[in-house]
């Protein structure tokens, strides 16, 4: 049953149910690949994206047909770089505001769970849901994916906690889409690497059984922002559940924890991260919930 439990879990995760926050890197056009370059005079802004490969995807749960992996190719989307607060203090300095571009990369995303779950011993999931020769023949289109830098990080129902570290309050932005407002928080890759490195320093030093998984997550989430270039954003895409929590005082709770844990304030900080887990632990509940 628990096997099952992981499997239904990860489908979820997979195929794009709405509770859904992803982590996305946004980078300037000369850096993306050969695949996603042609796309750039159709880019879209996130909103209208986000709607086409949620459509998209139910459209394929309801008639799988003959190509029941993502498409190789997809819209691509775009922000300006002045989308983040920060970045539109960095372009005051005389510098011009410049389009970023998102490449969804969901065949190469699909085609790493297998990679992954070979790697790690155990029955890739897209195999029990998809014949091996067809996961295979997708792989053959695409090569060294599994090297190559992907632009998303995703989570089901809740938000990765190290997450926050990226960001500050000043980096939350709103947009409206059709009547809806939009919320999000964007930052530099720079900025967000020192950020997260010196977490990561700071959490690790601080020691402690309950802060590993923690100190592991901020170290991995660093290495995957340091392929990127200073020109690029990473942006918190909330989904529209999440609109009760805003606006979210995640960013500054995990920065007053840190901010503490440094002080040596261990129950100060152990405050300000529960204080976080609380915000959250209505939505984590969603994921058990029949």
């Amino acid at each position: 049953m628990a096997q099952l439990l992981q499997v239904g879990r990860t489908f979820r995760s997979a195929t794009g149910i709405p509770h859904q926050f992803a982590l996305r890197v946004y980078v300037p056009a000369e850096e993306l690949d050969a695949v996603y370059a042609p796309l750039l005079p159709r880019a879209l802004p996130p909103e209208e994206a986000g709607v086409n490969e949620l459509t998209e995807q139910l459209a394929r749960l309801a008639e799988p047909g003959e190509e029941p992996l993502p498409p190789a190719v997809e819209p691509l989307w775009t922000l300006p770089f002045s989308a983040a607060p920060r970045g539109r203090d960095m372009l005051a300095a005389g510098v011009g505001d410049f389009p970023v571009y998102h490449p969804p990369q969901r065949l190469r995303r699909s085609l790493r769970l297998v990679a992954l779950a070979e790697e790690e011993g155990g029955q890739p999931l897209p195999n029990l849901l998809i014949p091996e020769d067809v996961v295979r023949a997708a792989g053959d289109q695409v090569t060294r994916e599994h090297f190559v830098p992907v632009h998303t990080r995703q989570s089901a129902f809740t938000v990765p906690m190290a997450w926050f570290a990226l960001f500050t309050p000043e980096d939350h932005t709103e947009s409206f889409h059709h009547g809806n407002r939009v919320h999000r928080c964007a930052v530099p890759v720079d900025t967000a690497t020192l950020r997260v490195a010196h977490a990561a320093q700071v959490v690790e030093d601080a020691g402690g059984e309950d802060l590993e998984e923690l100190a592991d997550d901020l170290t991995h989430l660093g290495r995957w922002l340091g392929a990127f270039s200073a020109n690029s954003l990473v942006v918190l895409h909330y989904g529209a559940i999440a609109d009760p929590f805003q606006p979210d005082e995640s960013p500054q709770d995990f920065q007053d924890a840190v901010e503490l844990l440094a002080a040596r304030d261990a129950n100060g900080a152990a405050v300000a991260f529960r204080r976080l887990m609380h915000r959250w632990l209505p939505l984590a509940h969603l994921e058990s919930a029949s």
